[in-house]
């Protein structure tokens, strides 16, 4: 903040004394008896005014910092710590996070999954078991490759034990994870994904809250079906770019394709440059929306919401 500089007092000269009846010792002026009554110069004292406006300072900052940590519009319960957007790093990496440390054959889940509870991971890396105190298969990290706190999605709870579904390869696995490292949710919001209809809806309860076409995967790149979740909530560096203002990632990867633009093939939910391609077989597997939806869909939607792809 710029400082104001204080005003300064200069003598007055022989010229200005002798007209004022002043007369001057070196640089100190004495008054004699002047022909007119001056008013002893007084500074302005400008401190009431920087301290207002420190005051002014100080209250933004404290209002951009709640605006910052207030939950997102329509999610029920999200914080920053548990589904915020985040901009993604450019130097992180984007190969599979998760280190195997065991087979995945054994953990095949039904396709389809009705769940609405999410497990906030508060401890990592977070060992994953086959079983209530069985063997190691997995190790997740307490963040995924772009930074976002990993929530999971929750199939069931048994004796201090959470079994979930595993953002990994192959899909539809899941995982036992032990309950005291994680922070328990309810969901109450649901997508609903018709490839047939190529059409997208949100809901909650009985309630369609949202619902939209959508451009899927071509026969060569499938988008593939089941129960997803999200898991990352991003924003995209150019709004006006392939994948829009916005980018959801979803727990669930490309069966036709290992690698993409650099990535691992995990599929998402993202806008799209190309506005014409809505209604169309046009992607790679991911599931394209306009811009002005999935700019909803990121205030809407928590980490960890159920996306069901039919």
């Amino acid at each position: 903040m710029a400082t104001i500089p204080a005003p300064s007092i200069t003598a007055p000269t022989a010229a200005e004394a002798a007209a004022t009846g002043t007369t001057t010792t070196g640089s100190d002026a004495t008054a004699t008896t002047p022909s007119t009554t001056v008013e002893p110069f007084r500074p302005v004292d400008h401190r009431p005014y920087r301290i207002r406006i420190l005051a002014i300072l100080v209250l933004a900052a404290i209002v951009m910092l709640l605006t910052t940590s207030c939950t997102l519009a329509g999610a029920s319960g999200d914080t920053i710590d548990s589904g915020a957007v985040v901009t993604p790093d450019p130097s992180t990496p984007t190969a599979p996070d998760p280190s195997a440390q065991g087979t995945m054959a054994e953990l095949t889940d039904p396709a389809f999954v009705d769940a609405s509870t999410r497990a906030i991971v508060t401890g990592g890396p977070i060992d994953v078991f086959d079983a209530p105190g069985g063997v190691g298969v997995l190790t997740l990290q307490q963040t995924t490759a772009f930074g976002t706190p990993r929530v999971l999605l929750v199939e069931e709870e048994r004796d201090g034990w959470l079994k979930v579904r595993l953002p990994v390869r192959p899909n539809h696995r899941s995982g036992w994870i032990p309950a005291g490292l994680a922070e328990i949710e309810e969901l109450d919001l649901r997508v609903h994904i018709d490839l047939e209809a190529r059409a997208l809806s949100v809901r909650q309860g009985d309630q369609t809250l949202l619902s939209t076409p959508v451009a899927i995967g071509t026969s060569e790149n499938p988008t593939p079906i089941g129960t997803f979740y999200v898991t990352d909530k991003l924003e995209t560096p150019d709004p006006g770019g392939a994948y829009g203002p916005f980018a959801l990632g979803l727990s669930g990867y490309s069966e036709t394709l290992t690698e993409f633009a650099g990535g691992d093939g995990q599929i998402g939910i993202h806008g799209t440059d190309d506005p014409d391609s809505i209604g169309r077989d046009a992607s790679h597997g991911c599931i394209r929306v306009p811009n002005e939806i999935v700019e909803q869909l990121a205030a809407l939607l928590p980490l960890g919401t159920p996306i069901h792809i039919r």
